[in-house]
């Protein structure tokens, strides 16, 4: 290893726990402040940066524990997992999972839910941008076509399941006025989150739309989506739910690109 390699590597390990690094005699003495100091500044401004972007990504988690937990929480999800990209946009990608393994977790386990839900809208506003489809693309397309028609989803929409009134939760922590909020089991909700220009928008999901918007995420043609719809409503019932679905998906920016 050379010399400024060493160098680069020992003052990272300051940098990142200057506890437990060595003390820096590589650190002129000659300035306006000790070596240990020096460095200091550096350890500080890192950690403080992570904690800003937590806080940020984070902030109904924040709000939930308040600030003294959530800062004891934030240093030793740093400890655990250190920044290892450029861009912290994906520094927080694993903070619910952590937050899963942490005591706190059984006292208060729709904290991993609240973490999962902050975390899921973040990553729907950053998604990719993408061409929508129009009413005039659909009222183009020849009936004939109908039956094997697939379509390509918005790359920000995103489903989650959750056993908590999260949302419910998250709107009244995140509200100007802040009010007490009850938490209510919810086994299984169905959520859809999504990006509507530069606006994160999220809502429920009945298990009908739930099972069809699935299936065409994974490829199913507009047949298919019928066909899936037989099992929650009558036959004569299921063109009408399917093309309903499909009319909000369309006003609501879901559906980027007709597949062939």
């Amino acid at each position: 290893m050379s010399k400024l390699s060493r160098l680069q590597h020992e003052f990272q390990a300051q940098v990142l726990d200057p506890r437990a690094a060595a003390a820096p005699t590589w650190v002129s003495a000659g300035g306006r402040a000790e070596p240990a100091t020096q460095i200091a500044v550096y350890s500080f401004a890192y950690r403080a940066r992570l904690q800003e972007v937590l806080a940020k990504d984070f902030p109904a988690v924040n709000l939930a524990i308040g600030d003294e937990n959530f800062y004891a929480l934030v240093d030793a999800y740093i400890q655990a997992y250190p920044s290892r990209y450029f861009s912290l946009r994906d520094f927080g990608e694993q903070f619910a999972d952590f937050l899963s393994q942490q005591a706190m977790h059984d006292e208060q386990p729709w904290l991993t839910e609240l973490a999962t839900f902050e975390w899921t809208l973040c990553s729907a506003f950053d998604a990719a941008d993408a061409p929508l489809l129009s009413e005039q693309d659909m009222a183009a397309i020849a009936p004939e076509r109908w039956p094997q028609l697939r379509f390509a989803v918005h790359p920000s929409l995103r489903c989650l399941t959750m056993n908590w009134n999260i949302p419910e939760v998250w709107k009244v922590l995140k509200s100007d006025n802040p009010q007490e909020v009850q938490l209510t089991p919810e086994a299984d909700a169905a959520w859809l989150i999504w990006r509507d220009d530069l606006i994160t928008r999220f809502r429920s999901l009945a298990a009908d739309e739930q099972q069809a918007l699935a299936c065409l995420r994974e490829g199913g043609s507009f047949d298919d989506i019928c066909e899936l719809l037989t099992a929650f409503h009558a036959s004569d019932e299921v063109p009408l739910y399917a093309a309903t679905y499909l009319k909000t998906w369309l006003s609501q920016g879901l559906l980027t690109q007709i597949l062939e």
